[in-house]
């Protein structure tokens, strides 16, 4: 994931808050160790990935799942297998991170596991640029727009997002998802 959510794009392993810049003046931030990692990344200056590996999304979800919670070795071979079916049946804009994210948590839900947490963990990006969303309230719900103007369109870019989360669903889980109970943005 890139932005405020970023990890190495590998191991899964933080990343400092402090800037590295290049001679170009491109601000990066340097991967760390900590108790899950061993630190054989440890330096490598990354600012994330838009797409990172299984491993180091699963990385990723045990550091966010302890910030709040007790470890859960069940738990975590769950999603590690939940990963593999998405990253497998995943393709083009689905194989994004914050795509993949979203549909694990579909996942994990459905088979009855407390999830409410990982949203704070994933920023939902615009599906055709990976711009940051403009959001606003219209009715009793909301909608999102790219922040960036990538396209002329000016539509809920939140129902395209929720489109590929159920089509990348779909294509790793038979169940499918329930398109009337899927996640809401």
């Amino acid at each position: 994931m890139i932005g405020n959510d970023a990890f190495c794009p590998e191991s899964g392993a933080p990343l400092t808050e402090a800037q590295h810049y290049d001679a170009d003046g491109q601000a990066w931030r340097a991967v760390r160790s900590d108790d899950t990692h061993d630190g054989a990344a440890e330096g490598l200056l990354t600012n994330g990935a838009v797409q990172s590996t299984r491993t180091a999304l699963l990385s990723h979800f045990r550091r966010c799942h302890q910030r709040s919670h007790e470890p859960d070795e069940a738990l975590y071979g769950t999603v590690s297998l939940a990963l593999w079916r998405l990253k497998r049946a995943a393709e083009g804009a689905q194989a994004w991170d914050v795509h993949v994210w979203y549909a694990l948590q579909h996942r994990l839900a459905r088979n009855g596991h407390d999830v409410a947490w990982m949203g704070s963990y994933a920023t939902l990006r615009c599906p055709d640029c990976h711009g940051t969303l403009a959001y606003r309230a219209v009715g009793d719900g909301v909608v999102a727009q790219c922040g960036t103007r990538c396209t002329d369109r000016r539509d809920d870019r939140l129902t395209a997002i929720r489109e590929t989360v159920a089509t990348l669903y779909a294509g790793a889980f038979e169940d499918g998802p329930d398109r009337a109970s899927l996640l809401r943005f």
